[in-house]
């Protein structure tokens, strides 16, 4: 059997979990989660981060790890370890990521283990391929929708971030939309402000995809415009990248019930699936990183 150590690296949390790579599979005994916001001390950051590794290794039964796996936002420099934020993580500017956690392994198994580092969004998608809701499928799109707009195209087991066929670098969240940027249509924020707007409520998405499914029409109607934004963003690059199938990922998929109808309407000929590993795809995306048969390699 063989094992790798994956972390998520949210704005709100860490998630990490072991994974047996042989089976394609988490063990959820070892998952843990820890709330931890990104503007924290760089200190506290990297002491979350490398004491939920630790955790999750330990409850695993501390097996012998192939690498260890990050699923980080960009910017990021993923061969050095660097991270290069300015805006979320800002305090972790120019640290060495990797050398910071393993000053602070030093008296674990983990020390000696290979770090290694993917896009969130990208492993999300590389996730599901290997082991999701895209299993068998030559080229897959991925979005997460959550606080922002995340997104991963994959063909032939290879990330894809400068192709001809997809916006620049893969990344979907900035591309032009009414004037401003996807992101500000087709995300959480979108949707929270809209609704906000609409009825004065200070609700989340969670409070209004509930009322939705019970009727409430201005939570019905602020669901379906949201398909259709969606929907328009999407159009020219399905069109284009044809992608054998469309996941939706992130805690926003949660709600895909109350606006997959629209999204639809303006997608008709793709098949459109919800992510079935939902937080779990990045975790499996960062342990398929060195897997032979996961290829998984930024092809530009």
């Amino acid at each position: 059997m063989s094992f790798a150590l994956t972390l998520d690296i949210g704005g709100s949390h860490i998630t990490a979990a072991v994974i047996d790579t042989a089976n394609r599979m988490l063990l959820e005994k070892s998952l843990v989660r820890k709330a931890i916001h990104e503007s924290a001390p760089a200190q506290h950051l990297l002491d979350t981060w490398a004491l939920a590794a630790h955790q999750a290794h330990r409850l695993a039964g501390a097996p012998r790890l192939s690498h260890i796996g990050m699923a980080i936002p960009d910017p990021f420099d993923h061969q050095q370890g660097i991270s290069l934020h300015q805006h979320k993580f800002s305090h972790l500017h120019g640290l060495n990521v990797t050398a910071a956690l393993q000053e602070r392994w030093t008296s674990s198994a983990l020390l000696n283990v290979p770090v290694l580092y993917g896009n969130d969004a990208d492993l999300y998608v590389l996730g599901e391929w290997w082991g999701g809701a895209a299993q068998g499928h030559q080229r897959v799109m991925g979005i997460t929708l959550g606080t922002g707009l995340g997104a991963g195209f994959l063909e032939n087991g290879q990330m894809l971030t400068q192709d001809s066929r997809i916006p620049p670098g893969g990344e979907l969240w900035s591309v032009p939309h009414k004037g401003s940027i996807a992101e500000d249509y087709a995300s959480g924020r979108s949707i929270v402000k809209h609704h906000s707007l609409m009825t004065g409520r200070p609700w989340d998405v969670l409070q209004i995809s509930t009322a939705a499914r019970t009727g409430d029409r201005a939570a019905q109607q602020v669901l379906l415009q949201f398909g259709d934004e969606l929907g328009q963003i999407l159009t020219p690059w399905i069109s284009s990248f044809q992608p054998g199938v469309l996941v939706l990922g992130g805690n926003i998929s949660r709600a895909a019930d109350c606006f997959m109808e629209n999204l639809k309407k303006h997608l008709p000929e793709t098949q459109i699936q919800p992510s079935v590993l939902l937080e779990q795809a990045s975790l499996l995306g960062a342990a398929a990183i060195s897997s032979p048969s996961a290829q998984p390699h930024r092809a530009i």
